[in-house]
This record gives C-alpha cells, structure tokens and sequence, in this order.
C-alpha cells in the first residue's frame, strides 16, 4: 500500500521545482521526494530525534522500547525517489 503526501506550493516555488525536475530528467513528485530524502539526512545530522520502531520493525526479543537510529531511519526513506 502507498500513501499520497499533498503539499502547496506558490507559482515560483512551483516553476522552480518544475524546472529542476526536467534539468534531472525526472518527475515532480520523484524530484521532490529526492528533496526530502536528502534534507531528512541533513535534518538527522543537525538533530536529536527518537521515533520508536514500527512492529514490523520491532526485535520481539528485545527492550519494549525500541528506537530507529539515524541510520535506519534514513534506510527507510533511501529508496523513496525510486518508487515514484
């Protein structure tokens, strides 16, 4: 299953992101998630977060509290431009 993220734009920050999606030859969506890709490792690095892990992530023998580190964090979000 997908899930459709819906943002706003003005006309400039619109044809900016049209524009730099055709110099990269790809999809608005698929330039845009790239963006966010990159910003959400630029993000990690600048910040302290703790989501806590999914239950299809979850190590059933471990700790009840069990948190995504930077790293898995980043793998989960690495292929999101691929699947555009």
């Amino acid at each position: 299953m997908t899930y459709a993220i819906s943002i706003e734009l003005t006309k400039n920050q619109y044809d900016v992101l049209k524009a730099l999606a055709q110099r990269e030859y790809r999809t608005m969506g698929n330039t845009f998630a790239m963006l966010a890709v990159h910003g959400l490792g630029f993000y990690l690095t600048d910040h302290d977060i703790a989501v806590k892990k999914t239950e299809a992530d979850r190590d059933p023998n471990g700790n009840e509290y069990q948190y995504y580190t930077d790293q898995e964090l980043e793998e989960v979000f690495e292929s999101l431009p691929l699947i555009q």
